[in-house]
Formats: C-alpha cells, structure tokens, sequence
C-alpha cells in the first residue's frame, strides 16, 4: 500500500529525486558562448493569489481534506480526501489554508483507559461497494504538530468504559480501577483542551458497556467544567438508552 498521511497527502510529493551518479563535465574554455542568449523569463504572476481573499478560501476549501457532518450525533465524522500540496507553494496559501483545515473541520477524539487518539476515516476514491475505509489512528496530541493543535476548534470525544470483563482482558484492570483510569485520560485531555484559545464545538458520546449509571457524571466532568467552550453536547449510551444534555 502507498503510504499516504491522515490527510490523503501522498508522501512521495516529499521526496527529492535520487542524486545522479553521472556529472556533467565542466565548460571548456574553448567552447563559443552562444551570442543569442536570450535573458530568464519571468515568472508569470499567479491568478489565483490575485485574487479576494474570500474567493481564495472558498478555492482552498474544494482542495483541502474536509470533514462531512454526521447523520447522528454519535457517529464519528467522515472525511473527504483532498490535498495539502498547495499548501506547500508559498507562505501565503499556507497562511491562509492551515487554520481552513484545522479550525474549520471536526476532529474525532476517542479515550480509552490507556490512551488517546485521533481516529478517523476518509471516503475512498476506488469504485468499491464498501467506499468507507476502515478507521486509522493516531496518538493525540503527540503524532501531531502543536501548532496545528492550537488551530483545531471543533471536535467529538468518544470516551469508552468497558465493562469489568474486558477490563481484566486488555487492561488487567476491574470494577473502580477501570473508571479511575479514564477518568485520568479525560483529565489529561481536559488540560490540552483546556489551553486552546477558545472551542467552538464539543460534542463528547459516553459509551458504557456495562451500563453503570453515575460513573459518567465522574468521569466527564473535567470535560463539562472547561471555560473555552461555546457549544457542549454529551451524549450517553449505556444499556441501549441514549440520554443527551
């Protein structure tokens, strides 16, 4: 499989061309000097940094990756694969087409006992019956520039509490020990969220396997208590009810 990043970026954009082995040897003196050299062209200015900036964005938009708006509000975000190349071209686009990308678009979050990722799945462009690839992640924040994390603003936190038997399986952990430890993760993400200018969305989805009422409302609450935020959602799901706040 080709290795593309999390944003359908092909890597092989990145990689300079092997060096020849041969080299050309050097002028010699004796050799005429062409008399028609015609002087360097200049370079033609570019349409597109011509333009307002408005248009610009809505340009950039259309080429950057983009998350689609999910059917419910407990579906993780679908992404639409684009490309960050132009991105790359001049400071100006780069400027202007980071916070499109990051501030702009949903980030899904899940937590578990050990860890926190960004998961996320993208709509393949391959005539398949099953276009949806399967998930891929990535530890957040540390797979992840910081100075791309203080541009996200929207985001979905999917924190899981198993039930005592998985705990034991994956975790070596039961009962109180299992929401203790996601407690801890959703305060260390907490902290992180806590330190970004502002959040225009969080929607966080509580998944309990064992369908325990009363441990969400200690475990999320680091996650109700941040100042930043402008619009919060909590859903719940435990024992086949949905409870939204």
């Amino acid at each position: 499989m080709e290795p593309i990043s999390v944003y359908g970026y092909d890597h092989r954009m990145l990689e300079h061309s092997p060096p020849s082995n041969t080299k050309s040897p050097p002028p010699s003196p004796k050799d005429p000097i062409p008399e028609n050299t015609s002087p360097l062209t200049p370079p033609t200015p570019s349409q597109l940094l011509a333009l307002p900036p408005e248009l610009r964005a809505q340009i950039l938009r259309h080429l950057l990756p983009r998350s689609l708006p999910a059917p419910t509000l407990t579906d993780p975000p679908i992404w639409l694969r684009g490309t960050t190349a132009i991105l790359a071209t001049c400071r100006l686009l780069y400027t202007e087409g980071l916070p499109l990308l990051y501030s702009h678009n949903v980030f899904a979050l899940e937590v578990v006992w050990d860890c926190c990722t960004f998961a996320y799945r993208y709509v393949s462009r391959s005539a398949s019956p099953h276009p949806l690839v399967a998930p891929r992640t990535m530890a957040f924040p540390d797979d992840l520039a910081p100075r791309t994390v203080a541009l996200m603003r929207r985001f979905q936190v999917r924190v899981h509490h198993v039930d005592s038997y998985l705990g034991m399986m994956k975790y070596g952990y039961g009962g109180s020990g299992l929401a203790e430890g996601l407690a801890d993760q959703v305060r260390w993400l907490g902290r992180i969220l806590g330190r970004l200018e502002r959040v225009l969305e969080l929607r966080v989805v509580w998944r309990d396997d064992g369908g325990r009422e009363g441990v969400a409302e200690g475990v999320l609450g680091p996650l109700r208590a941040l100042g930043n935020v402008e619009r919060c959602v909590v859903v719940g799901e435990w024992t086949g009810r949905g409870v939204e706040e």
